[in-house]
């Protein structure tokens, strides 16, 4: 992905943020953290660079950024079985790579703490 890219998402998580600072009445954010599925499409680097850029002179400038990778996991819908991992999605009853994704993809604001106003 073009770095780009995640500079329209963190747009996009920070309109999320500071939106939600405002309704909670923060006046400082201090820590936010993202969950970004391993296919999710965001590199996590690029989301560090790109937070940097929009902290500067908000509510979040100096605060602690994160991101929690989730793996890929899917469930064979003939059999059941658990699949673990991007390569791992093809199943051991050999009835064909027919799949249901249940992480991975995922992208959202996990949590925002601060401290509110007095």
């Amino acid at each position: 992905m073009s770095p780009v890219h995640e500079l329209s998402i963190m747009q996009s998580i920070f309109d999320i943020v500071i939106d939600n600072a405002a309704k909670h009445r923060l006046r400082t954010i201090t820590k936010i953290n993202i969950v970004a599925g391993e296919i999710s499409g965001v590199e996590p680097a690029a989301l560090d660079f790109a937070f940097d850029y929009f902290a500067q002179g908000s509510l979040a400038e100096g605060a602690e950024f994160t991101v929690t990778q989730v793996p890929v996991t899917g469930r064979c819908i003939r059999c059941g079985e658990l699949l673990k991992g991007i390569v791992n999605l093809n199943c051991q009853c050999k009835e064909g790579p027919e799949y249901e994704m249940l992480t991975g993809n995922e992208l959202y604001v996990n949590t925002v703490t601060g401290e509110r106003e007095e």
